[in-house]
């Protein structure tokens, strides 16, 4: 293609303003047409403060005819009908995570793309920092040993600025933080472990609302054999922030704070040392001009997603079955005052039959 791609942008939310403008803006193969808000001021001073040269639009409905493609950065419960109105008008898709906030959803988006042979990426910006691709390369080439399990957290008190609020919302957001963060984190061990053949779930919706924390224990069956895991999030308080595989001959560890580089723990004549790889000759600029130019060049047919649709319907199929079998995560505080009030009841013989004997 000698022509850019001609892109609008679905949302001026948070994720818009940090991340998706500068990347659209520093790419030599797309051209921005619009911003699209139903807040139209909103868009309009994005637009104005950013120093763009395109259109403010409410309704992506109206720009179909002069784009190719979208960047689709809508509320999650807006997905799946933004991406299938696009890709019916015959345009490429770029849908910020998660794809839908259905494992159903999402197929068929992913079916009725396939049908149109039309490309549709899932923004997992996580599968372009360059610690991804390392830590797979350390694991094929044995650096490591045979692999023996890991642990994945992420986690400290929500500070993310959004613009709707949706997150807060099950029927907008689909989930907690296990949909919101989660599927970056299932979507990379997958990648790097095989699929999962058995999991542990718990979280603290309490049985409503959206969990904030949870625990997840996986079990992947891939080529690496049987690989044990632990995923902790927490949108309350801080973690660890890092991945820590642990292996027979060393340990790998990436951290949060600095996704480009992994960490190899190892000893050497009993003493512990660390080693820190990084990729050369890597391609530049951010995860997100990563993820953006990968687009482009499978629009244009010189490669393809690397997160494809059904790449998202795998794990949201996951995250469906965490939370059909969900257990609640023990708040041993929280049956103080029910512990007090049964013994009381007991004691004074209005308890149930069996006190009563």
């Amino acid at each position: 293609m000698t022509e850019p791609i001609r892109l609008a942008i679905l949302g001026c939310g948070a994720i818009t303003r940090s991340e998706h403008i500068p990347a659209v803006s520093a790419h030599p193969g797309v051209q921005l047409v619009a911003l699209v808000d139903t807040d139209l001021p909103r868009a309009g001073a994005l637009i104005r403060n950013r120093g763009l040269s395109c259109r403010a639009v409410a309704d992506y409905r109206e720009v179909l005819g002069q784009v190719d493609a979208v960047v689709n950065a809508l509320p999650n419960h807006l997905h799946v009908s933004s991406n299938m109105d696009c890709l019916r008008a015959g345009k490429h898709v770029l849908c910020e995570k998660p794809l839908a906030i259905t494992a159903a959803e999402a197929r068929s988006c992913t079916e009725f793309a396939e049908e149109k042979k039309l490309v549709l990426a899932v923004g997992m910006n996580r599968r372009f920092a360059a610690s991804h691709s390392l830590l797979k390369l350390v694991i094929e080439e044995g650096l490591l040993g045979s692999i023996q399990n890991y642990d994945f957290q992420y986690g400290g008190a929500f500070d993310w600025r959004s613009a709707s609020g949706f997150y807060f919302d099950r029927a907008q957001a689909g989930g907690g933080a296990l949909l919101d963060f989660g599927v970056h984190m299932l979507d990379s061990v997958i990648d790097w472990f095989g699929p999962v053949s058995a999991f542990d779930y718990q979280d603290d919706d309490w049985g409503s609302g959206i969990e904030a924390n949870l625990f997840l224990d996986l079990k992947h069956a891939g080529r690496f054999g049987e690989i044990p895991g632990h995923l902790q999030i927490s949108r309350t308080f801080g973690l660890k922030n890092r991945l820590l595989v642990r292996a027979a001959a060393a340990s790998a560890e990436i951290t949060v704070s600095d996704p480009e580089v992994v960490v190899i723990h190892r000893a050497i004549g009993g003493a512990p040392v660390s080693q820190t790889l990084q990729m050369e000759n890597f391609s530049g600029g951010s995860p997100y001009w990563r993820q953006l130019d990968n687009f482009v060049q499978s629009i244009a047919n010189r490669g393809k997603p690397e997160v494809d649709g059904w790449q998202a319907v795998r794990v949201l199929e996951l995250i469906e079955s965490c939370y059909a079998h969900k257990r609640r995560i023990a708040e041993p505080w929280t049956e103080i005052g029910a512990e007090s009030r049964a013994g009381s009841e007991t004691s004074s013989g209005t308890g149930g039959s069996e006190t009563r004997t």
